[in-house]
Formats: structure tokens, C-alpha cells, sequence
């Protein structure tokens, strides 16, 4: 199924999405300001890609990201949302070997287009069936149920407020689906003072520990979750959860 297609089938009544750019469409409007991350794809990459700073930082590996991702990839049939993509940075080889349809969604085009390069380089060609998509996590633009699970990596770290964005995520994943999201806690002390620092510096929400973490998405209800487990790596928390089935 090509891009369009898929795009046609999951996007509820009234939305549309426009061209944006080289295999890159969008559901804001064509006004939307540029994102602080449209020009700082290449930075990201070489300071967040890196497995030093990560070893460092956080005590964890972008081994573990990857594996998260391929773990999220056989979690289910039916599409898959990335949501946050960003530049596949850590998942680009998992997905240039998706066997589902693939939905990737970041607010920064930027993001997008390194992304989407990246897919070419890796595989030599961008899937028919990967769809790389401007949107807004909090308001996502899928019919109720649309994916088998849902990937959301590296993002719940920057929301003060988990609620808006975890029920959306819920709303578009089929009953008893699963949600595999990861995210930064406070547990290492290196860790901590570091992630105080973005915190000042307007980067991230206040630091939450994995065990304020954890509660705040057991305290969300309407369906979440029916399950849940969490493991971490240093002070990166991989959590993964079940929807409710009907």
C-alpha cells in the first residue's frame, strides 16, 4: 500500500494531508512556524546518536534503543506508529526492514527529511508502505484504533503533562494493542544533574524519577493499561503496555 492510500485509510473524517516536501506530507497548516529541531537534525544526530554520550549521560546504549524498536516492530500486526520519530536516529535499520505498514510522525519536518535520507541511504529506497508525516502528538489525526502498537521513544521526558499525550496515543491503538514508550528518569546521579540542566534551559519537563513515572501513567485510567511492565538501562525507563480490549 502506498503512502497515499495508507494515509486515506487512517486519517479521520475532515483531515488532510498536504505535500510538505520530498515524500513528507502534513496535517498542519502550511503556516505552522518552523520547529527548533527543523535545523538542528545534523546536531542532534552527532551529539544524541552517539554511543559515548549516551554511555556517559545516561548509562545506556543506543543497542537497547534499537532493540526496543524491533521489539515494538514484532509487537503486533496491522500498522505501526512511530510517534516522535524524529531522524531514526536509533531505529533507522529496523525500519528499513519493516514487514508492516509504518506510520512516522514528528512535528519537525526537519526531523522528517533526516529521517526519510537516512532510510535511502540504509535500504536504497523508501518503502512504499512508510509514510513520513508532520503532525502534533496531541492531536493526533487517526481514526480510533488505526495501529497495532505504537512507538513512542525518547518524547515523554519533554511533556510536563503525560495526559494528553498518552490518551492519544491509547485512542489510536487497537484495542489490546501495545504501547511501547521509553523515557528519561532520574535515577543516576550524572543523570539527574543533567537532565536539571536541560530542565532550566527550557529542553525538557521537570525530571521524574521511574517511579513518578510509572505512577502518572497508572494514574491516567480511561483504559490504561490493562498491563504494563518497565525495565531500565541507566537512567533511560522502557516501558511497554496493553491497551484495554473491548
Amino acid at each position: 500500500m502506498n503512502a497515499p492510500a495508507l494515509l486515506s485509510e487512517a486519517l479521520l473524517d475532515g483531515r488532510r494531508a498536504r505535500p510538505a516536501g520530498d515524500g513528507i506530507w502534513s496535517v498542519l497548516s502550511a503556516d505552522t512556524p518552523a520547529q527548533r529541531y527543523d535545523r538542528r537534525a545534523k546536531l542532534y544526530d552527532r551529539v544524541v546518536g552517539s554511543a559515548i554520550y549516551n554511555r556517559l549521560l545516561w548509562g545506556s546504549s543506543p543497542r537497547s534503543y534499537a532493540a526496543f524498536a524491533r521489539q515494538a516492530m514484532r509487537s503486533g500486526s496491522g500498522p505501526l506508529l512511530d510517534a516522535g520519530s524524529g531522524s531514526l536516529v536509533f531505529t533507522a535499520e529496523v525500519h528499513a526492514r519493516t514487514e508492516r505498514p509504518l506510520v512516522l510522525v514528528d512535528r519537525s519536518i526537519g526531523m522528517l527529511e533526516a529521517a526519510r535520507a537516512r532510510l535511502l541511504r540504509i535500504a536504497g529506497r523508501v518503502p512504499d508502505d512508510v509514510v513520513f508525516l508532520q503532525g502534533d502528538l496531541h492531536d493526533l489525526p487517526f481514526r480510533p484504533g488505526t495501529f497495532g502498537s505504537v512507538l513512542c521513544m525518547g518524547m515523554l521526558h519533554l511533556f510536563e503533562e503525560l495526559s494528553g499525550v498518552v490518551s492519544e496515543l491509547v485512542r489510536v491503538t487497537e484495542p489490546g494493542g501495545e504501547l511501547l514508550l521509553t523515557s528519561l528518569v532520574a535515577e543516576r546521579a550524572i543523570g539527574k544533574r543533567y537532565l536539571a540542566m536541560l530542565h532550566r534551559a527550557g529542553e525538557v519537563a521537570p525530571p521524574r524519577t521511574q517511579a513518578q513515572l510509572l505512577a502518572e501513567l497508572r494514574g491516567l485510567g480511561s483504559g490504561w493499561p490493562v498491563s504494563m511492565r518497565a525495565e531500565r538501562e541507566g537512567s533511560m525507563a522502557f516501558v511497554v503496555a496493553r491497551s484495554a480490549a473491548e
